[in-house]
């Protein structure tokens, strides 16, 4: 029994497991009566009406139990109850507070907690607004958290079927047969956890998985009010509060987005802000059918058009968040995203697919019921209509959405097209360069449209102004283009012409919300938001066509840098610089010198590595830009092996200087240098050291170093030494000697780490009165014996990037805002 074991704390756990039970019974119960309530609106409004009061009271409790689980686990965190698996698994007693949050989301288990109390705040909101398509929109969002909260239910069907995984597992039941825990003092031996994830100690980490994990939690309103407006057969009712719940999911959404590039970009060390790496296509992908059904959505607002493929878009926005959670957390793409999910893979494979086939049967009937009732116009749109284009851009997006999940998907379809063809399809090799080259027509499509389609009228745009105001905003835009390519060097063709359509969104943004709309606030949503987007698209150009490598090998050393193909080695290597201590190596205009690393200090791995960059001029020789950066390395991480590095980042308003390191010495195992022995007696006898002198300046029996504790019986000394280097005094240094009881010596050595030096005051020689001379042992760091590898790479105008995309969401926000405040009109010209 529990009772035998000393030292567990099982109050918090089971109080956890008794609110996720609620909390699946609640939502079950709420999803039933919401059901119930549509079901009896025509035929008995009365009981309908008490349907809702009981869906409405079962969503709340579900509510306030998914809180009550958070503050559970919270606590079995914050207090190191390293008895519960969760807690040993994602935390450690050396982790700092501010870092706490992030075990919720590390772990399977609490990512969705997370996902499933953004839906309970959110179905809170739309269970107040949604005044007559409340019923359907919460019978449909209490049904997706029925299915949420199994994921945390933890209930076994005998053997071998498992219901999801709860956080509150012990650990002696999730490691059974482990010889400790059949002691009933296992705890005395279980004093620390296994520790955060080191790549996800950084304070985006905190702060990217809430925002990311609300634009997913939000594609599930636009969903809810599309299936609600299919299910009662109301096609104008949804439509307003369709559309601003979609502005708010893109802004959100494309936030959380970006905010993984911007934690990727300072804490991890593939060398940038976007790899294409599965998650990151995984969160990309319903982002980009969001924006598409938004727009078709505005598209059925102003004319009646496009309302099929809306309804298409918008559920398969949704039906794509779950299936991205099924392709990074079941484990079936491999170990190829560095920030994917931890966690029992193989047991969610088939809960995921059951839960994806629940709701895809769903929409999928709706629709086939629905599909002839819907309406549409079925006359073709005139090519020159704003929403012929806007129709073709939602098209491109799609498309592009598509494209990025058929190939981040290869490890899924390989096995059934090897059945079919006898060829096993494998991912590309290089994904970077695979999907720039199809993405930038993408980017070049809508990045032309989404300035063009602003200047056009619904149904019909009088061609002689149009092709005015085009020409003029294509004229400065092309001056523009042409004098960015000029100046950055791009010569590539499609990448010129990705510049131009940027440079013409820019141009045309601007023009359209000064000339056409005459500032007026309230209406510049579309144009801001669009005016961000290019920015982006430049942002995005500038910043990766003229990244470059100014750690370039002078070395010729070849390195492993585990590349799949030896021509990736060779070229990895190339842009990798050996920096040995206090040796100045030239890197583009700066001298870049290694002078030196922190302690590791108890079980925190973390070594910071000191990397000093000076820039001179040609001709008069003074220094005009100097820093310091300090890329930080995990070293053995979680009980591993090798090394995990965190860039260090200098910004400039024009470029970024971005470093990492790949490898460094252990200085444990190489430093091969010795003591060497240096009398004086005088002030100003000189010891002489490796690129550098010391000046002996006297003795002194005041000694008032911090390290320093007098004990009695205690006659301290002092020697004060000065280190020279070529440019002048570094440091005084300050070894002491101590003569303990008359008895015994022992002594305190000081240090210049930066210059490898450690100075020992190893002796006192009375010769006469007059007459001392001291032993002072010095030690120098052969530099040899420590060094980095270093990867420095320069990212052209990255800034242009971080400022598109708070246009971009800004711009969402205004047309929210004018949304909000405005009534919905039902045609507009």
């Amino acid at each position: 029994m529990d009772t035998q074991f000393i030292g567990e704390h099982l109050v918090p756990g089971q109080l956890g497991h008794f609110f996720v039970i609620t909390s699946f019974v609640a939502s079950l119960f709420s999803a039933f009566s919401y059901f119930n309530s549509v079901r009896t609106e025509q035929l008995n409004p009365m009981s309908s009406r008490w349907w809702q009061v009981l869906g409405r009271g079962g969503f709340l409790l579900h509510s306030v139990s998914v809180i009550s689980i958070f503050i559970a686990l919270f606590y079995i965190i914050e207090h190191h109850l390293f008895e519960y698996h969760y807690a040993w698994e994602h935390s450690s007693l050396t982790l700092p507070p501010k870092f706490l949050l992030s075990c919720f989301w590390e772990g399977q288990e609490g990512s969705f907690m997370l996902w499933t109390f953004w839906h309970c705040v959110l179905g809170l909101i739309v269970m107040n607004t949604a005044k007559v398509l409340e019923t359907r929109t919460m019978a449909i969002i209490a049904l997706v958290q029925v299915c949420l909260a199994t994921m945390i239910l933890g209930f076994y069907f005998g053997p071998d079927i498992k219901i999801g995984s709860t956080p509150f597992i012990l650990l002696r039941h999730s490691m059974q047969g482990a010889p400790i825990f059949s002691m009933p003092n296992y705890m005395d031996f279980v004093r620390d956890g296994n520790g955060l994830n080191v790549l996800l100690q950084n304070y985006w980490m905190v702060i990217h998985p809430p925002v990311l994990f609300l634009g997913f939690a939000t594609t599930l309103i636009p969903f809810a009010f599309c299936l609600a407006a299919l299910w009662k057969g109301d096609y104008t009712t949804f439509v307003k509060p369709t559309i601003a719940w979609s502005l708010f999911n893109g802004a959100v959404l494309g936030t959380g987005i970006m905010m993984g590039g911007a934690w990727a970009y300072e804490s991890l060390n593939f060398g940038g802000y976007w790899a294409w790496d599965p998650v990151e296509n995984a969160s990309l992908v319903p982002w980009l059918t969001l924006i598409g059904g938004l727009h078709t959505l505005l598209v059925y607002r102003s004319t009646g058009r496009a309302l099929k493929v809306t309804f298409i878009l918008l559920l398969l926005t949704h039906l794509l968040v779950w299936y991205s959670t099924f392709l990074t957390r079941t484990g079936i793409l491999g170990k190829t995203s560095v920030h994917a999910f931890t966690g029992d893979g193989q047991a969610l494979y088939y809960h995921l697919i059951v839960v994806m086939a629940v709701l895809l049967a769903l929409t999928i009937a709706t629709l086939v019921i629905r599909w002839k009732s819907i309406p549409g116009i079925k006359t073709e749109e005139k090519t020159l209509s704003r929403e012929f284009w806007m129709f073709i851009g939602s098209v491109v997006l799609f498309l592009s959405s598509l494209q990025i999940a058929l190939t981040t998907s290869i490890p899924v379809w390989a096995p059934l097209a090897k059945w079919i063809t006898g060829k096993d399809p494998a991912p590309p090799t290089d994904s970077v360069k695979y999907y720039d080259d199809i993405q930038v027509f993408v980017a070049i499509i809508v990045g032309l449209l989404s300035a063009t389609v602003l200047y056009m009228k619904y149904k019909q745009t009088e061609a002689k102004q149009l092709g005015r105001r085009l020409g003029i905003t294509a004229v400065v835009a092309l001056a523009m283009a042409v004098f960015i390519g000029w100046g950055q060097k791009i010569t590539t063709w499609q990448y010129d012409i990705m510049l131009f359509a940027a440079c013409y969104g820019i141009v045309a943004n601007i023009y359209y919300g000064i000339i056409v709309q005459k500032f007026n606030f309230k209406k510049l949503g579309p144009s801001v938001s669009h005016l961000g987007f290019a920015t982006v698209l430049l942002g995005i150009l500038l910043s990766s066509y003229n990244k470059h490598a100014i750690s370039l090998s002078t070395t010729g050393v070849p390195m492993d840098f585990g590349k799949k193909t030896p021509q990736e080695n060779a070229k990895e290597s190339s842009e990798n610089e050996i920096l040995f201590h206090g040796i100045p190596v030239a890197m583009d205009d700066y001298m870049a010198t290694y002078i030196g690393d922190s302690d590791v200090a108890g079980k925190d791995r973390r070594i910071y590595y000191k990397v000093h960059f000076e820039k001179k001029d040609p001709v008069s020789h003074k220094v005009v830009d100097e820093f310091m950066l300090y890329p930080d390395a995990f070293i053995n991480p979680k009980g591993q092996q090798g090394l995990t590095a965190n860039p260090s980042t200098q910004h400039y308003w024009d470029h970024d200087i971005f470093t990492y390191i790949n490898s460094a010495s252990d200085n444990s195992k190489t430093d091969t240098s010795s003591y060497q022995s240096h009398l004086v007696s005088k002030p100003g006898d000189t010891l002489f050291v490796g690129n550098g002198y010391m000046v002996f300046n006297g003795f002194s029996k005041d000694v008032n170093d911090p390290r320093y504790k007098r004990e009695e019986g205690d006659l301290p000394v002092k020697a004060t030494l000065k280190m020279y280097d070529v440019d002048g005094l570094v440091r005084e240094l300050n070894p002491i000697y101590i003569l303990r009881n008359r008895q015994y010596v022992t002594y305190m050595e000081d240090t210049l780490k930066e210059k490898g030096i450690y100075v020992r005051f190893a002796n006192l020689n009375v010769v006469s009165k007059d007459s001392v001379t001291a032993d002072i042992m010095v030690r120098q760091t052969d530099p040899k014996d420590d060094w980095i590898v270093l990867k420095a790479l320069v990212f052209p105008f990255i800034n242009v990037l971080w400022l598109g995309i708070f246009v971009m969401v800004f711009g969402f926000f205004i047309s929210l805002g004018d949304l909000l405040i405005r009534p919905l009109k039902a045609k507009e010209s």
